[in-house]
């Protein structure tokens, strides 16, 4: 969206527009851009959520490097619990899964696969009231 149409959806002009926008990128609100892919259209018409569990403190700590290096690795997420990582993934079949989580397996560990069907909620925009933690507006769905 250029600058200018963010003014007239905002009321403001493009260069005030283009002012607060630098603010934010040089306060590391904004930290970058990009384009949405569909990875289907790419190849890449399957994707999995993998649970990874490690059994050491090392092997675990090490795990994020050697998940970097993994093309078919989309995102990681380092969590509580009984996992270690929560790892979404993207490949081309199930051939290609089953010799991706062959080469992701932690040492001394254990995964656990879950297909992706669809994503009904997909990345979602923040909004001021979720920054500001204020209530949701009145006939709004919401989770209690």
């Amino acid at each position: 969206m250029t600058f200018a149409e963010l003014g007239r959806r905002v009321n403001l002009s493009p260069p005030a527009v283009a002012e607060r926008v630098r603010r934010l990128e040089d306060a590391g609100v904004l930290r970058g851009y990009h384009a949405e892919l569909d990875l289907a259209a790419l190849g890449l018409p399957m994707q999995a959520m993998v649970r990874i569990t490690t059994s050491n403190a090392a092997e675990c700590t090490n795990y994020a490097r050697r998940l970097e290096d993994v093309d078919e690795v989309l995102e990681a997420q380092r969590v509580t619990g009984t996992d270690s990582y929560i790892v979404r993934v993207a490949v081309r079949s199930m051939e290609h899964l089953e010799d991706l989580l062959n080469r992701m397996a932690p040492h001394s560990g254990d995964t656990i696969t879950a297909m992706i069907l669809s994503t009904p909620v997909p990345s979602k925009v923040v909004t001021r009231e979720l920054v500001e933690g204020a209530p949701p507006a009145p006939g709004r769905d919401h989770v209690a």
